[in-house]
C-alpha cells in the first residue's frame, strides 16, 4: 500500500470536520483474521489563512486517538478524539 496525500481548501470560517482513524490492510481479507481498530469523531475549529492542517493518530489495544495538527507549530487543533481502552472492532463491524 502506498499512502496518498489528500488535500482540500476550506473556508476561513468556523467549521466542523469528521476524522476517522482505522486499521487498513493491503488485502481486505486480512481484516477478518487480524485486529482492526477504529476511532472517529467531530472536531470544531476555525481554520487560519494559508495554514496547513494534518490528521494524526495512534491506534492500539489500550489507547486510540485521532487529531488535527497545525503543521507550522505542531499544535493540536480543537480536541483529540480519544478512546481509553480497546477500540477493536467486532467481526461484523469490520
Amino acid at each position: 500500500m502506498t499512502p496518498e496525500v489528500i488535500s482540500r481548501q476550506v473556508p476561513i470560517t468556523p467549521i466542523v470536520v469528521t476524522i476517522v482513524g482505522r486499521t487498513e490492510y493491503a488485502a481486505p481479507i486480512l481484516a477478518f483474521t487480524n485486529d482492526v481498530y477504529e476511532v472517529k469523531g467531530d472536531i470544531s475549529f476555525t481554520p487560519e489563512a494559508n495554514q496547513i492542517y494534518s490528521v494524526y493518530g495512534e491506534l492500539g489495544e489500550n489507547y486510540s486517538a485521532v487529531w488535527l495538527e497545525d503543521e507550522s507549530n505542531h499544535r493540536v487543533v480543537g480536541n483529540k478524539i480519544e478512546i481509553h481502552g480497546s477500540a477493536k472492532l467486532g467481526i461484523f463491524q469490520k
